[in-house]
């Protein structure tokens, strides 16, 4: 098996934020109910189908919850946490440890993972250079404030476009490589 890869498949505002400043992320059910709710379903469907691991933060984890029934199936699922959460399936379990080692035993085991969110592990993802592949669906809307994906340095990470769609709602889907993450990119 070759060295998995994580990709960053999260929807933003224009300009940057993932949530409002409560956590809230409205604009995304505002914005489903304005679209007829299928145009983008088949270009998640067919990501959700080559990833084998989820990661994401307890915050992102308890969010999900609310959604109501459990969306991931038995794909393992791993929750960065401190605190003591009840898992939604037996295919959930919670980890208290470095990314990068976390990250590092996780390639090594799947092919393709998905960092789910929220914005601070994937900002901690980002800075240990963890992340392969970026899928931002940008939702055309301006926040003005809110809980942003890209606050911090990056030591300049550069990124080569891989592909970009414009659905008719209006979402802009881009999906960029990471130059230099385990490989010879």
């Amino acid at each position: 098996m070759s060295a998995g890869r994580v990709t960053l498949y999260i929807a933003t505002s224009v300009d940057g934020y993932i949530a409002d400043l409560e956590g809230g992320v409205d604009l995304l059910e505002e914005f489903q109910s304005e679209s007829d709710g299928n145009e983008d379903e088949e270009g998640f469907r067919e990501f959700f189908a080559s990833i084998d691991c989820l990661v994401m933060g307890a915050t992102t984890y308890e969010q999900v919850l609310g959604f109501g029934e459990w969306p991931y199936g038995d794909k393992p699922t791993y929750v960065f946490t401190q605190r003591v959460l009840s898992p939604a399936t037996e295919a959930v379990e919670f980890v208290d440890r470095e990314v990068a080692e976390l990250s590092t035993e996780l390639k090594k085991q799947h092919d393709h993972i998905w960092l789910v969110g929220g914005a601070q592990l994937a900002q901690t993802f980002l800075r240990e250079r963890q992340i392969d592949a970026l899928r931002l669906s940008q939702i055309p809307v301006l926040l003005g404030d809110g809980i942003s994906l890209f606050a911090g340095e990056y030591d300049r990470q550069k990124l080569q476009l891989i592909d970009i769609s414009v659905h008719d709602s209006g979402i802009l889907e881009q999906h960029y490589e990471i130059l230099g993450i385990n490989s010879s990119r």
